[in-house]
């Protein structure tokens, strides 16, 4: 299974760069291998979803991890080649190794672990893996998950996402993205006329006010058991404008990062910001407010039946008492909430960094990772859910 893992990770699937067509036929093959149906389903060709079952039964439990990364940044900043998967000290280093690789590769082989040990009856229970893809576009594609729930090829009473930590995160925040776009007029910073002010509107710095109010805007939001000592977050995450150092921007434009906590509108924060940029900015900048992610903050009771049996299994497996939270990163798990599908939004291996250099998981805990998700899914699946 290690080697396994090692072939993902040396399959770069960037989002944006890399369509994950390759490590959705890697994971096929290797389905194939261990003697389990594959099937790839997806919208666009190079960018599929893979599916693997296991059982017949009525009742179903979905693992689920998808195929893409984030960017590997500057690779002098690695340890080791970001696609090399090379394993230091007990770790294995590489982009998507934690997330969310590493989890999809426990995921395949925990089928395989449920078949050969005896614990499922395929008979009457049913269990499936969802390598899916787009994730990292914004957890808001309609290509990965979104694409199999509409077309009722999820149909389970639970769900792991399957990514690298060692919490049981029963939910995560949820995330509104904006764009504050403005438009001034360009000029030449030479001319007589803009050194008078008779010509030219710069909107970096006409914008500029507008994004440092919203920088620092706070929105009070009651705490919630599942997010100790997390609330919501605003964060002006990029600021561009101007073409030439001997021109004035005619355009500006600021990335806005929401983070909401369950039960909060994100009409209410995206009024907030329209009031701040309207205060803000002079009358004649135009600036427009674009949304470009909106997804809701997601989260099962403490208590339910799927975190119980999660709880028992990593107390047995790691002799450690693992935390019951919600995530503050948001993920996919919403969409299966929403489905009526209880989820652990964030469950499997040890894992560390993340969207960062030196990413890595604990090989180690990839054994672990798959006793405990056969655990969860045999007991959970026994007692119908």
């Amino acid at each position: 299974m290690t080697a396994f893992l090692q072939d993902l990770v040396r399959i770069p699937s960037v989002n944006g760069r890399d369509p994950e067509a390759r490590v959705a036929r890697r994971i096929a093959e290797e389905a194939a291998r261990l003697d389990l149906p594959a099937r790839l389903v997806g919208a666009e060709e190079e960018r599929p979803n893979v599916l693997v079952e296991l059982g017949e039964g009525p009742t179903g439990f979905a693992l689920v991890g998808h195929l893409d990364t984030v960017a590997e940044g500057e690779h002098g900043n690695w340890r080791s080649p970001p696609f090399g998967a090379e394993i230091h000290d007990g770790w294995l280093y590489g982009r998507g190794s934690a997330d969310n690789k590493a989890g999809t590769a426990c995921a395949l082989y925990t089928l395989a672990i449920l078949r050969d040990q005896g614990v499922l009856d395929p008979s009457t229970a049913r269990v499936i893996l969802a390598g899916v893809a787009d994730e990292e576009s914004g957890a808001c594609s309609p290509l990965g998950l979104r694409y199999l729930l509409d077309r009722g090829l999820i149909d389970a009473t639970g769900a792991i996402y399957t990514y690298a930590g060692d919490k049981i995160f029963i939910g995560h925040r949820g995330v509104l993205r904006v764009k504050l776009r403005a438009a001034g007029e360009a000029t030449h910073s030479g001319r007589r006329a803009w050194h008078q002010k008779r010509l030219g509107l710069n909107a970096g710095t006409a914008l500029m006010p507008a994004a440092l109010a919203v920088d620092n805007l706070e929105i009070p939001t009651p705490p919630h058991p599942a997010f100790p000592g997390l609330g919501c977050t605003v964060t002006v995450t990029s600021f561009h404008c101007g073409e030439s150092d001997g021109m004035v921007p005619g355009e500006a434009e600021a990335g806005v990062d929401v983070r909401l906590m369950p039960g909060q509108a994100s009409g209410d924060v995206l009024q907030a910001i329209t009031d701040i940029v309207t205060a803000e900015t002079p009358p004649e900048l135009r600036v427009r407010i674009d949304v470009t992610v909106d997804i809701p903050a997601a989260a099962i009771p403490s208590d339910h039946r799927l975190v119980e049996v999660a709880r028992d299994w990593t107390r047995a497996v790691t002799g450690a008492e693992w935390p019951v939270v919600g995530a503050g990163p948001a993920n996919e798990g919403y969409m299966l909430i929403e489905a009526g599908v209880p989820t652990l939004c964030g469950f499997g291996p040890r894992g560390e960094n993340a969207h960062a250099a030196d990413e890595r998981v604990e090989i180690e805990s990839l054994s672990q990772a798959m006793a405990m998700y056969a655990g969860v899914v045999s007991d959970y699946v026994s007692t119908g859910g």
